[in-house]
């Protein structure tokens, strides 16, 4: 087999352990059709981390499938009928890649509520009178309540720019953390922003597991994840001058009051691992709906016709040793209602406000 490709290499590299390759590489595979499909259905049952979970019966799916699948049939037709073998896994991490084309599973949004309007907000609440600096769109909202988006965890996290955007709102009785329609990005992301809300140290947050095996069920022990933050943080309002906060090296600002993180079905992957981690946070408070999930590390795989899949292998679950790659729930479940909505109102926002204003 080919070697693997990390997904986000830089981030993964030091969090996911040597794995063996559980495929006999002396096997002839042959590049065609039939070959292909064989190949990415094995790939799937050795490494692919949820079959349990998600009570999917695989060898059923290879019986289902493996007769649409002929030598000559067009690489179009090919794709199509792998694409729909791996929707049957049900993951937003698995992906098949083609030079024309993409898979994809996403029914794990499609499904829900948008609960997001971001020309609302910037209209109706800041009167398009607001601050974006790369990944993040922030500014005061009424009630002294700060208010901060971050759009990817894709988009980079400067220390400087938090120490500025805390600081900022030092005074504030509370703040919004509005991560809506963020699907995710580099895990590295998640504890740079996280640290930020908590004077915890070595804050046990969950568990990774390890594949050792190509059965389904073939893991390692539970390994704790920790969150470590840096070793000096200091509070908002410790900062004394604007020439202190711009030569913060090693000091990070902290907001300990009260924070509202706001989510959606669209919060996905390290988006959804963030909430898992800041919910544990005495001081933060889940609001909006249920995020989409998807808490699987994927690792990508070639095939012998060039394509590569996607697939998620290594499960991340919480402290209470559950599964959050179908969601997690928020502390106040809250919809955009259609009667707010007509009025330029956002509810979930306007009950994080409410919310803040009232601690």
């Amino acid at each position: 087999m080919k070697a693997k490709h990390l997904l986000y290499l830089a981030a993964f590299i030091f969090v996911l352990p040597l794995q063996s390759c559980f495929i006999n590489e002396d096997r002839h595979i042959v590049n065609d059709a039939k070959g292909n499909f064989e190949m990415l259905w094995k790939i799937c049952d050795e490494h692919y981390c949820y079959f349990d979970y998600k009570n999917i019966d695989w060898d059923s799916i290879y019986t289902a499938y493996e007769p649409r699948v002929y030598n000559g049939m067009s690489d179009d037709e090919l794709f199509t009928v792998l694409g729909e073998m791996l929707g049957e896994l049900k993951d937003g991490h698995v992906n098949l890649y083609y030079d024309y084309n993409q898979s994809r599973y996403w029914k794990w949004s499609e499904d829900y509520p948008q609960n997001y309007n971001e020309r609302l907000i910037l209209e109706n609440y800041f009167h398009f009178d607001y601050i974006s600096k790369g990944g993040f769109t922030y500014q005061f909202l009424p009630g002294n309540i700060g208010y901060i988006h971050y759009d990817s965890f894709e988009s980079d996290v400067p220390e400087y720019l938090l120490n500025h955007m805390l600081t900022m709102f030092k005074d504030c009785k509370g703040l919004i953390f509005d991560i809506r329609n963020n699907d995710g990005g580099s895990v590295v992301n998640i504890n740079t922003l996280a640290c930020r809300f908590t004077q915890e140290t070595n804050l046990l947050t969950g568990y990774k597991l390890y594949k050792t095996g190509p059965g389904h069920s073939e893991f390692g022990d539970t390994i704790p994840d920790y969150l470590t933050p840096p070793s000096s943080l200091m509070a908002a309002g410790e900062v004394t001058s604007t020439d202190e906060l711009n030569n913060f090296d090693s000091k990070r600002v902290r907001f300990l009051k009260p924070v509202a993180v706001l989510t959606n079905r669209e919060v996905y992957s390290s988006a959804n691992d963030f909430v898992r981690k800041v919910k544990l946070f005495d001081n933060v408070t889940i609001i909006g709906d249920r995020t989409g999930g998807g808490a699987g590390l994927p690792i990508n795989f070639d095939l012998p016709n060039g394509w590569y899949a996607r697939l998620s292998t290594n499960p991340v679950i919480d402290i209470k040793l559950q599964h959050t790659e179908f969601g997690i729930d928020p502390d106040i479940k809250v919809d955009m209602a259609e009667d707010a909505l007509a009025t330029g109102r956002d509810a979930i926002l306007d009950t994080a406000i409410e919310y803040l204003m009232a601690k």
